[in-house]
């Protein structure tokens, strides 16, 4: 007889414009490694492994958000790793219906994300409309966050970061993007409430291939807290967004030190510290995450490349690129 792990402890915490949360948290110094054929369940997200799969040092949380991006659509139900995992075995995805967000069940797919931002639906994926649940065979899979979503739009660009401040006069949002040519432009939209938006300006996208890096400035926010989106244009795919950015301006400034010496790096915060970092490589994969609150994070062992720091101050989510040469 199999085993089956049911962790039910919720811990509310928020993040974004979502409440979410914490179903699974594993300390440090714990140890907890999930046997292959156990049936592991956390919340609704229940993993059997076909190989022995290590959970040291890692959280689940369990939000409403739907996915906005590529897939089109997705359920009002996601999961987000504190770090990626590699995973063989089934995955299956329960939701409630009400949660399809507009998505037919019977076209539903299972999607998961290395950086919480760019997704991948599994065609191969299947979907039980009797017990409402989507099921993945993974096979070395890799991935930070999952969902269930609607069918997917192949898109030959992938969204890596987008983030925003206010820490001057006006709000600035910078985003990463990889593509692969093609013609693209990016329509920024502004809310007051994340719900009523306006569309504030447009860049047009570089038609090359690899990284690119765009940066867009509010010259006129409308509230000292301002909600961001961006309206992604591909032809002849139909328009996408990103990540909802929310940003709220600074009575007082917060200094952040970031120096390299060599293959490490140490992050040094002033002021109000952060809820937590990532360190997030191009592709998208999050390579550290401490959720912990510090005025100082030191990461060793990094290789020469370009790395994407992110911070967490009052719920909201930075970025700040570095390179190690």
């Amino acid at each position: 007889m199999k085993k089956i792990l049911l962790f039910t402890t919720l811990l509310t915490g928020v993040l974004a414009v979502s409440a979410q949360k914490q179903v699974l948290f594993v300390g440090s110094t714990t140890s907890l490694t999930i046997k292959a054929g156990t049936v592991f369940s956390a919340d609704s997200l229940v993993l059997t492994p076909g190989a022995d799969l290590n959970l040291s040092s890692n959280t689940i949380q369990e939000s409403a958000n739907p996915v906005g991006f590529a897939p089109a659509a997705g359920i009002n139900r996601q999961y987000d790793f504190g770090s990626q995992i590699t995973f063989t075995g089934t995955i299956q995805l329960y939701y409630q219906p009400s949660e399809l967000n507009g998505d037919s069940e019977s076209t539903l797919t299972y999607a998961d994300s290395t950086n919480v931002v760019g997704w991948t639906s599994e065609p191969a994926s299947t979907v039980n409309t009797s017990l409402h649940y989507v099921q993945f065979v993974a096979s070395a899979q890799s991935f930070a966050a999952a969902t269930a979503s609607g069918p997917s739009i192949d898109l030959a660009l992938s969204l890596i970061s987008f983030t925003g401040n206010w820490n001057e006069e006006d709000p600035v949002l910078n985003w990463v993007v990889a593509q692969s040519g093609g013609d693209i432009s990016f329509n920024i939209e502004s809310s007051v409430d994340g719900t009523t938006w306006n569309s504030i300006g447009t860049t047009n996208g570089l038609n090359n291939n690899g990284l690119g890096n765009y940066q867009f400035g509010d010259p006129n926010p409308s509230a000292k807290t301002m909600y961001y989106r961006i309206e992604l244009t591909q032809p002849p795919a139909q328009p996408s967004y990103s990540n909802i950015v929310r940003l709220q301006k600074r009575s007082t400034g917060n200094n952040v030190i970031l120096f390299t010496n060599g293959n490490s790096a140490t992050v040094r915060f002033i002021g109000r510290m952060p809820g937590g970092i990532r360190l997030i490589n191009v592709s998208g994969q999050i390579l550290r995450s401490d959720m912990t609150s510090k005025p100082e994070y030191d990461l060793y062992g990094l290789n020469a490349g370009v790395y994407f720091l992110q911070y967490e101050l009052d719920g909201q989510w930075t970025a700040q690129e570095f390179v190690i040469e």
